[in-house]
Protein backbone atom coordinates (compact mmCIF):
# COMPACT_ATOMS: atom_id res chain seq x y z
CA UNK A 1 0.00 0.00 0.00
CA UNK A 2 1.32 3.28 -0.83
CA UNK A 3 1.74 6.49 0.69
CA UNK A 4 -0.88 8.32 -1.25
CA UNK A 5 -3.56 5.34 -0.35
CA UNK A 6 -2.74 6.33 3.38
CA UNK A 7 -3.06 9.81 2.65
CA UNK A 8 -6.95 9.14 1.46
CA UNK A 9 -7.42 6.66 4.60
CA UNK A 10 -6.09 9.96 6.47
CA UNK A 11 -9.20 12.65 4.69
CA UNK A 12 -11.57 10.27 5.11
CA UNK A 13 -11.50 9.16 8.94
CA UNK A 14 -12.27 12.44 10.85
CA UNK A 15 -14.43 10.59 12.43
CA UNK A 16 -17.23 12.73 15.25
CA UNK A 17 -16.03 12.66 19.04
CA UNK A 18 -18.21 10.09 20.67
CA UNK A 19 -19.53 12.22 23.74
CA UNK A 20 -21.32 10.55 26.73
CA UNK A 21 -24.15 11.70 28.06
CA UNK A 22 -23.42 11.69 31.91
CA UNK A 23 -25.99 12.53 35.50
CA UNK A 24 -24.64 15.44 37.39
CA UNK A 25 -24.65 15.04 41.16
CA UNK A 26 -25.59 17.97 43.22
CA UNK A 27 -23.86 16.64 46.22
CA UNK A 28 -22.37 18.29 49.58
CA UNK A 29 -18.35 18.13 50.05
CA UNK A 30 -17.06 15.05 50.63
CA UNK A 31 -20.44 12.72 50.57
CA UNK A 32 -20.42 9.10 49.03
CA UNK A 33 -22.22 8.61 46.04
CA UNK A 34 -24.22 5.38 46.55
CA UNK A 35 -24.71 3.06 43.32
CA UNK A 36 -28.08 3.60 43.38
CA UNK A 37 -27.73 7.31 42.37
CA UNK A 38 -25.75 6.33 38.73
CA UNK A 39 -26.84 3.99 36.35
CA UNK A 40 -23.58 5.00 33.62
CA UNK A 41 -21.65 1.72 34.93
CA UNK A 42 -24.36 -0.64 36.11
CA UNK A 43 -22.28 -3.42 35.96
CA UNK A 44 -19.49 -1.71 37.23
CA UNK A 45 -17.04 -2.24 34.84
CA UNK A 46 -13.22 -0.97 34.52
CA UNK A 47 -14.86 2.29 32.83
CA UNK A 48 -13.38 6.00 31.20
CA UNK A 49 -16.57 8.33 31.58
CA UNK A 50 -14.63 11.16 30.51
CA UNK A 51 -13.39 11.70 26.61
CA UNK A 52 -10.67 13.72 27.75
CA UNK A 53 -9.09 11.36 30.71
CA UNK A 54 -5.96 8.64 28.61
CA UNK A 55 -3.76 6.48 29.36
CA UNK A 56 -5.69 5.51 33.04
CA UNK A 57 -3.62 2.22 34.32
CA UNK A 58 -4.13 1.15 37.93
CA UNK A 59 -0.93 -1.68 38.92
CA UNK A 60 1.03 -3.00 41.60
CA UNK A 61 3.78 -0.59 42.35
CA UNK A 62 6.97 -0.19 40.25
CA UNK A 63 5.34 -2.88 37.81
CA UNK A 64 2.73 -1.17 35.42
CA UNK A 65 2.08 -4.83 33.58
CA UNK A 66 0.54 -6.30 36.44
CA UNK A 67 -3.27 -6.79 37.75
CA UNK A 68 -4.40 -5.25 40.60
CA UNK A 69 -4.52 -7.69 43.25
CA UNK A 70 -3.05 -6.67 46.55
CA UNK A 71 -2.89 -8.36 50.07
CA UNK A 72 -5.33 -7.24 52.56
CA UNK A 73 -2.10 -6.04 54.76
CA UNK A 74 0.28 -4.14 52.53
CA UNK A 75 2.50 -1.33 52.93
CA UNK A 76 1.37 1.83 51.82
CA UNK A 77 1.24 2.84 48.19
CA UNK A 78 1.31 -0.75 47.03
CA UNK A 79 -1.54 0.05 44.08
CA UNK A 80 -0.84 2.61 41.75
CA UNK A 81 -3.10 4.88 39.73
CA UNK A 82 -2.07 6.72 36.84
CA UNK A 83 -4.02 9.21 34.33
CA UNK A 84 -3.79 11.99 31.78
CA UNK A 85 -6.41 15.02 31.51
CA UNK A 86 -5.77 16.51 27.77
CA UNK A 87 -5.55 20.15 28.13
CA UNK A 88 -4.32 22.92 30.48
CA UNK A 89 -7.29 22.66 33.26
CA UNK A 90 -6.49 21.77 36.88
CA UNK A 91 -8.70 19.68 38.40
CA UNK A 92 -9.83 18.75 41.95
CA UNK A 93 -10.57 14.91 41.41
CA UNK A 94 -11.23 13.23 44.83
CA UNK A 95 -11.86 9.56 45.07
CA UNK A 96 -13.49 6.46 47.20
CA UNK A 97 -13.52 2.73 47.42
CA UNK A 98 -16.58 0.64 47.48
CA UNK A 99 -16.82 -3.03 48.50
CA UNK A 100 -18.11 -5.18 45.96
CA UNK A 101 -19.05 -8.77 45.91
CA UNK A 102 -17.53 -11.17 43.23
CA UNK A 103 -20.11 -10.10 41.06
CA UNK A 104 -19.45 -6.85 41.46
CA UNK A 105 -22.09 -5.39 42.63
CA UNK A 106 -22.30 -3.62 46.09
CA UNK A 107 -22.08 -5.80 49.42
CA UNK A 108 -24.30 -5.32 52.47
CA UNK A 109 -21.04 -3.65 54.65
CA UNK A 110 -21.21 -0.09 55.68
CA UNK A 111 -18.60 1.86 54.12
CA UNK A 112 -16.80 2.36 57.76
CA UNK A 113 -16.97 -1.94 58.05
CA UNK A 114 -14.53 -2.05 55.22
CA UNK A 115 -12.85 1.63 54.48
CA UNK A 116 -9.88 2.30 57.52
CA UNK A 117 -9.80 6.11 57.56
CA UNK A 118 -11.37 9.00 55.77
CA UNK A 119 -14.01 7.69 53.27
CA UNK A 120 -12.97 10.21 50.67
CA UNK A 121 -10.10 12.34 49.62
CA UNK A 122 -8.36 13.96 47.04
CA UNK A 123 -5.78 13.59 44.78
CA UNK A 124 -2.92 15.83 45.57
CA UNK A 125 0.00 14.08 43.19
CA UNK A 126 0.01 16.18 39.83
CA UNK A 127 2.20 17.23 37.22
CA UNK A 128 1.98 19.22 34.05
CA UNK A 129 3.33 17.84 30.84
CA UNK A 130 6.79 19.58 29.65
CA UNK A 131 7.75 20.50 25.88
CA UNK A 132 5.01 18.26 24.54
CA UNK A 133 2.48 19.22 21.48
CA UNK A 134 -0.57 17.50 23.25
CA UNK A 135 -0.94 19.75 26.60
CA UNK A 136 -2.17 17.53 29.53
CA UNK A 137 -1.94 17.14 33.08
CA UNK A 138 -1.13 14.09 34.87
CA UNK A 139 -2.77 12.57 37.93
CA UNK A 140 -1.24 9.87 40.32
CA UNK A 141 -2.24 7.97 43.50
CA UNK A 142 -1.36 5.40 45.62
CA UNK A 143 -3.21 3.14 47.80
CA UNK A 144 -3.96 2.27 50.47
CA UNK A 145 -2.08 5.27 52.28
CA UNK A 146 -2.78 7.24 55.36
CA UNK A 147 -6.03 8.93 54.46
CA UNK A 148 -7.51 5.57 53.15
CA UNK A 149 -7.32 2.22 53.65
CA UNK A 150 -8.75 -1.16 53.12
CA UNK A 151 -10.17 -3.59 56.15
CA UNK A 152 -11.45 -6.30 54.30
CA UNK A 153 -10.57 -8.92 51.61
CA UNK A 154 -12.56 -8.77 48.19
CA UNK A 155 -13.28 -7.09 45.38
CA UNK A 156 -13.36 -2.82 45.03
CA UNK A 157 -13.78 -0.20 42.92
CA UNK A 158 -11.66 3.01 42.78
CA UNK A 159 -14.24 5.46 41.45
CA UNK A 160 -12.84 9.20 40.35
CA UNK A 161 -14.88 11.95 40.79
CA UNK A 162 -14.29 15.55 39.02
CA UNK A 163 -15.31 18.11 41.99
CA UNK A 164 -15.51 21.36 39.46
CA UNK A 165 -18.05 19.70 37.33
CA UNK A 166 -20.74 18.67 40.30
CA UNK A 167 -18.88 15.69 41.24
CA UNK A 168 -19.08 13.93 38.17
CA UNK A 169 -18.29 10.35 38.00
CA UNK A 170 -15.23 10.36 35.33
CA UNK A 171 -13.32 6.72 35.67
CA UNK A 172 -14.21 3.70 37.70
CA UNK A 173 -11.04 1.28 37.89
CA UNK A 174 -11.08 -2.65 40.15
CA UNK A 175 -9.48 -4.11 42.09
CA UNK A 176 -9.00 -7.07 44.46
CA UNK A 177 -7.53 -7.46 47.86
CA UNK A 178 -7.29 -10.77 48.73
CA UNK A 179 -6.25 -13.20 52.27
CA UNK A 180 -3.65 -15.40 50.77
CA UNK A 181 -4.48 -18.06 53.34
CA UNK A 182 -5.28 -20.85 50.82
CA UNK A 183 -3.11 -22.56 48.21
CA UNK A 184 -4.23 -22.88 44.36
CA UNK A 185 -2.72 -25.74 42.51
CA UNK A 186 -3.37 -25.43 38.72
CA UNK A 187 -2.28 -27.20 35.85
CA UNK A 188 -3.48 -27.10 32.01
CA UNK A 189 -4.91 -30.18 30.68
CA UNK A 190 -6.08 -31.44 26.74
CA UNK A 191 -9.54 -29.97 26.09
CA UNK A 192 -11.63 -32.96 26.50
CA UNK A 193 -13.51 -31.83 22.87
CA UNK A 194 -10.99 -32.77 20.02
CA UNK A 195 -11.88 -30.33 17.73
CA UNK A 196 -10.33 -27.84 20.43
CA UNK A 197 -7.08 -29.40 20.90
CA UNK A 198 -5.09 -26.94 18.82
CA UNK A 199 -6.94 -23.95 19.70
CA UNK A 200 -7.72 -23.56 23.49
CA UNK A 201 -6.53 -23.67 26.51
CA UNK A 202 -8.21 -25.90 29.36
CA UNK A 203 -7.35 -25.25 33.41
CA UNK A 204 -7.80 -27.68 36.46
CA UNK A 205 -7.18 -26.66 40.04
CA UNK A 206 -7.21 -27.63 43.35
CA UNK A 207 -7.87 -25.47 46.30
CA UNK A 208 -6.41 -26.58 49.56
CA UNK A 209 -7.83 -24.53 52.56
CA UNK A 210 -6.29 -26.22 55.02
CA UNK A 211 -7.47 -24.74 59.20
CA UNK A 212 -10.49 -23.29 57.87
CA UNK A 213 -14.30 -25.09 57.70
CA UNK A 214 -16.47 -24.98 55.27
CA UNK A 215 -19.65 -26.36 56.07
CA UNK A 216 -21.15 -26.28 52.68
CA UNK A 217 -18.65 -26.04 49.87
CA UNK A 218 -21.09 -26.28 47.00
CA UNK A 219 -22.45 -23.01 48.25
CA UNK A 220 -19.82 -21.53 49.95
CA UNK A 221 -16.74 -21.62 47.87
CA UNK A 222 -17.06 -20.27 43.88
CA UNK A 223 -13.93 -19.30 41.74
CA UNK A 224 -13.42 -16.94 38.68
CA UNK A 225 -10.50 -17.48 36.13
CA UNK A 226 -9.50 -14.81 34.06
CA UNK A 227 -7.69 -14.75 30.73
CA UNK A 228 -4.82 -12.02 30.78
CA UNK A 229 -6.79 -10.36 33.49
CA UNK A 230 -10.12 -9.69 31.53
CA UNK A 231 -13.21 -9.71 32.80
CA UNK A 232 -14.95 -9.75 29.28
CA UNK A 233 -14.75 -13.19 29.14
CA UNK A 234 -14.27 -14.98 32.65
CA UNK A 235 -15.57 -17.98 33.25
CA UNK A 236 -17.31 -18.08 36.23
CA UNK A 237 -18.55 -18.45 39.13
CA UNK A 238 -17.62 -22.04 39.02
CA UNK A 239 -18.29 -24.49 41.94
CA UNK A 240 -15.58 -27.16 42.95
CA UNK A 241 -16.46 -30.24 41.57
CA UNK A 242 -14.77 -33.14 44.61
CA UNK A 243 -14.66 -32.33 47.95
CA UNK A 244 -11.99 -33.70 50.12
CA UNK A 245 -11.04 -33.18 53.61
CA UNK A 246 -8.74 -30.17 53.26
CA UNK A 247 -9.29 -29.20 49.83
CA UNK A 248 -11.77 -28.75 46.71
CA UNK A 249 -11.11 -30.16 43.40
CA UNK A 250 -12.35 -28.04 40.11
CA UNK A 251 -12.01 -31.01 37.54
CA UNK A 252 -14.58 -30.38 34.47
CA UNK A 253 -14.49 -31.12 31.18
CA UNK A 254 -14.81 -28.25 28.23
CA UNK A 255 -15.82 -25.95 30.99
CA UNK A 256 -13.21 -23.46 32.73
CA UNK A 257 -11.50 -23.23 29.15
CA UNK A 258 -10.37 -20.23 26.76
CA UNK A 259 -10.09 -19.82 22.81
CA UNK A 260 -6.37 -19.32 23.37
CA UNK A 261 -5.96 -16.78 20.30
CA UNK A 262 -2.89 -15.53 18.95
CA UNK A 263 0.27 -14.09 20.14
CA UNK A 264 -1.00 -9.85 20.38
CA UNK A 265 0.28 -7.57 17.33
CA UNK A 266 1.74 -5.09 18.42
CA UNK A 267 3.31 -1.16 17.51
CA UNK A 268 6.31 0.72 18.98
CA UNK A 269 5.79 4.60 19.53
CA UNK A 270 8.26 4.90 22.33
CA UNK A 271 9.50 7.75 20.44
CA UNK A 272 8.92 10.22 17.17
CA UNK A 273 12.17 10.99 16.26
CA UNK A 274 12.22 7.98 14.16
CA UNK A 275 9.90 5.56 12.73
CA UNK A 276 9.60 2.33 15.74
CA UNK A 277 8.69 -1.35 14.86
CA UNK A 278 5.74 -1.65 12.78
CA UNK A 279 5.85 2.31 12.51
CA UNK A 280 4.98 3.60 8.34
CA UNK A 281 5.24 7.44 9.03
CA UNK A 282 5.24 9.57 11.67
CA UNK A 283 3.99 13.36 11.15
CA UNK A 284 3.77 16.45 13.56
CA UNK A 285 1.05 18.77 13.47
CA UNK A 286 0.30 21.59 15.97
CA UNK A 287 -0.62 19.54 18.71
CA UNK A 288 -0.44 16.38 18.60
CA UNK A 289 1.58 13.78 15.92
CA UNK A 290 0.34 11.53 13.21
CA UNK A 291 1.48 8.33 13.12
CA UNK A 292 0.73 5.56 10.30
CA UNK A 293 1.56 1.94 11.08
CA UNK A 294 2.36 -1.12 8.45
CA UNK A 295 -0.81 -2.68 6.97
CA UNK A 296 -1.92 -5.36 8.83
CA UNK A 297 -2.68 -9.26 7.15
CA UNK A 298 -5.57 -11.82 8.37
CA UNK A 299 -3.84 -14.50 10.17
CA UNK A 300 -6.46 -16.44 11.15
CA UNK A 301 -5.44 -19.56 9.15
CA UNK A 302 -2.06 -19.38 10.22
CA UNK A 303 -0.12 -21.04 12.82
CA UNK A 304 2.36 -18.37 15.38
CA UNK A 305 4.72 -19.61 17.23
CA UNK A 306 5.73 -17.89 20.80
CA UNK A 307 6.54 -13.99 20.83
CA UNK A 308 6.91 -12.32 24.29
CA UNK A 309 4.54 -9.75 24.40
CA UNK A 310 2.45 -8.04 27.21
CA UNK A 311 -0.72 -9.92 26.93
CA UNK A 312 -2.79 -7.15 25.03
CA UNK A 313 -1.59 -4.40 27.44
CA UNK A 314 0.16 -1.10 26.57
CA UNK A 315 3.65 0.71 28.82
CA UNK A 316 4.29 4.16 29.04
CA UNK A 317 7.75 4.58 27.66
CA UNK A 318 9.72 7.42 26.26
CA UNK A 319 13.13 5.97 24.66
CA UNK A 320 14.03 10.43 23.35
CA UNK A 321 17.24 11.08 24.85
CA UNK A 322 17.15 12.68 28.23
CA UNK A 323 13.30 12.53 28.38
CA UNK A 324 10.99 11.92 31.11
CA UNK A 325 7.65 10.62 31.21
CA UNK A 326 6.10 13.52 31.40
CA UNK A 327 7.49 14.68 28.08
CA UNK A 328 5.45 11.94 26.47
CA UNK A 329 3.29 13.12 23.66
CA UNK A 330 -0.03 11.87 22.63
CA UNK A 331 -0.66 10.41 18.74
CA UNK A 332 -3.61 9.66 16.57
CA UNK A 333 -2.58 6.44 14.96
CA UNK A 334 -3.88 4.80 11.85
CA UNK A 335 -4.66 1.10 11.90
CA UNK A 336 -5.15 -0.82 9.09
CA UNK A 337 -5.77 -4.45 8.08
CA UNK A 338 -6.05 -5.90 4.14
CA UNK A 339 -9.21 -7.48 3.31
CA UNK A 340 -10.21 -8.60 -0.72
CA UNK A 341 -13.61 -7.35 0.03
CA UNK A 342 -15.73 -6.20 3.24
CA UNK A 343 -17.22 -8.64 5.73
CA UNK A 344 -21.08 -9.12 4.42
CA UNK A 345 -22.49 -8.97 8.13
CA UNK A 346 -19.57 -8.43 10.60
CA UNK A 347 -17.81 -5.62 12.16
CA UNK A 348 -14.08 -4.84 12.71
CA UNK A 349 -12.73 -3.16 15.93
CA UNK A 350 -9.40 -2.33 17.37
CA UNK A 351 -8.73 -4.09 20.47
CA UNK A 352 -7.13 -4.00 23.50
CA UNK A 353 -6.35 -2.21 27.20
CA UNK A 354 -5.62 0.77 24.64
CA UNK A 355 -9.49 0.65 24.11
CA UNK A 356 -10.11 -0.37 27.75
CA UNK A 357 -10.72 -4.29 26.48
CA UNK A 358 -14.21 -2.66 24.99
CA UNK A 359 -15.64 -2.21 21.58
CA UNK A 360 -15.74 1.28 21.05
CA UNK A 361 -17.29 3.11 18.50
CA UNK A 362 -14.48 5.22 18.17
CA UNK A 363 -12.22 2.20 17.52
CA UNK A 364 -14.41 0.70 14.61
CA UNK A 365 -13.09 0.06 11.28
CA UNK A 366 -14.51 1.31 7.91
CA UNK A 367 -13.74 -0.64 4.77
CA UNK A 368 -12.39 1.25 1.69
CA UNK A 369 -12.54 -0.71 -1.60
CA UNK A 370 -9.93 1.83 -3.29
CA UNK A 371 -6.81 0.27 -0.92
CA UNK A 372 -9.02 -3.12 -0.26
CA UNK A 373 -8.45 -2.39 3.64
CA UNK A 374 -10.00 -2.09 6.77
CA UNK A 375 -9.23 1.02 8.40
CA UNK A 376 -9.60 3.74 11.23
CA UNK A 377 -7.66 7.00 13.05
CA UNK A 378 -7.45 6.24 16.27
CA UNK A 379 -8.18 8.71 19.27
CA UNK A 380 -5.13 11.08 20.94
CA UNK A 381 -2.91 7.70 22.85
CA UNK A 382 0.16 8.76 24.99
CA UNK A 383 3.98 7.36 23.54
CA UNK A 384 4.83 4.22 24.57
CA UNK A 385 4.68 0.39 23.97
CA UNK A 386 1.54 -0.89 22.31
CA UNK A 387 -0.34 -4.44 21.99
CA UNK A 388 -3.51 -4.87 19.93
CA UNK A 389 -5.53 -7.58 18.06
CA UNK A 390 -8.50 -7.25 15.72
CA UNK A 391 -11.97 -8.34 16.69
CA UNK A 392 -14.47 -9.40 14.35
CA UNK A 393 -18.31 -8.89 15.68
CA UNK A 394 -21.17 -10.36 13.90
CA UNK A 395 -23.37 -7.03 12.92
CA UNK A 396 -26.83 -9.11 13.93
CA UNK A 397 -26.41 -10.98 17.10
CA UNK A 398 -22.88 -8.61 18.48
CA UNK A 399 -21.06 -11.91 19.09
CA UNK A 400 -17.71 -12.59 18.10
CA UNK A 401 -15.98 -14.45 15.83
CA UNK A 402 -13.80 -16.67 17.52
CA UNK A 403 -11.46 -17.03 14.81
CA UNK A 404 -12.33 -13.59 12.93
CA UNK A 405 -8.71 -12.26 11.20
CA UNK A 406 -6.75 -13.86 14.25
CA UNK A 407 -7.72 -17.50 14.57
CA UNK A 408 -6.39 -19.26 17.64
CA UNK A 409 -3.46 -21.35 18.39
CA UNK A 410 -2.63 -23.53 21.54
CA UNK A 411 1.08 -22.94 21.45
CA UNK A 412 0.01 -18.86 22.15
CA UNK A 413 1.20 -17.60 25.74
CA UNK A 414 -1.77 -16.44 27.89
CA UNK A 415 -1.87 -15.51 31.66
CA UNK A 416 -4.88 -16.98 33.34
CA UNK A 417 -5.83 -15.53 37.20
CA UNK A 418 -7.38 -17.97 39.43
CA UNK A 419 -9.83 -16.13 41.99
CA UNK A 420 -11.28 -18.25 44.97
CA UNK A 421 -14.04 -16.48 46.90
CA UNK A 422 -15.38 -17.67 50.31
CA UNK A 423 -18.93 -17.03 51.85
CA UNK A 424 -20.41 -19.24 54.49
CA UNK A 425 -23.80 -18.86 56.23
CA UNK A 426 -24.41 -15.70 58.25
CA UNK A 427 -21.19 -13.67 56.68
CA UNK A 428 -22.29 -10.49 54.68
CA UNK A 429 -19.81 -10.16 51.93
CA UNK A 430 -17.37 -12.55 49.18
CA UNK A 431 -14.26 -13.39 51.01
CA UNK A 432 -10.96 -13.27 48.49
CA UNK A 433 -9.29 -16.16 49.44
CA UNK A 434 -6.73 -16.87 47.04
CA UNK A 435 -5.64 -15.40 43.61
CA UNK A 436 -3.07 -17.04 41.51
CA UNK A 437 -1.79 -16.57 38.11
CA UNK A 438 -0.24 -19.26 35.96
CA UNK A 439 1.17 -18.84 32.53
CA UNK A 440 -0.11 -21.31 29.51
CA UNK A 441 3.46 -21.62 28.63
CA UNK A 442 3.46 -24.15 31.82
CA UNK A 443 1.51 -26.98 30.32
CA UNK A 444 2.74 -30.35 30.42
Amino acid sequence: MDCHSFSLFRSCVRFPIVRFVLISFLLSPFTLISQDETDENPHNESLILDEEIRSAQLFLAGAPLTLPIVEIKTGYNSLILEFDHLGTDLKDYVYTIVHCNSDWQPSELADHEYINGFTEDRILDIENSFNTLAQYTHYRLGLPNQNMRWARSGNYLLKIFDNDDDRRLVLVRRFMVVEPNWRVDAKFVSPATVSKLNTHHEIDFEVVHRGVRIPNPQNDVKAFVLQNGRWDNAVGPVKPYVTRQESLVFDYQDKIIFPAGKEWRYFDLRTFEYRGDRVKTIDERDDFYEVTLLTDQDRAGSTVGYRGDLNGRFSIENQNFNQTLYQCDYAKVLFSIARQAPMENEDVYVFGELTDWKLKPEWKMEYSPEVKAYYVESPLIKQGFYNYEYRVIERTTGQPDLDGVEGNWYETSNMYTILVYFRTFGDRYDRLMAAVTVDSRDRQ
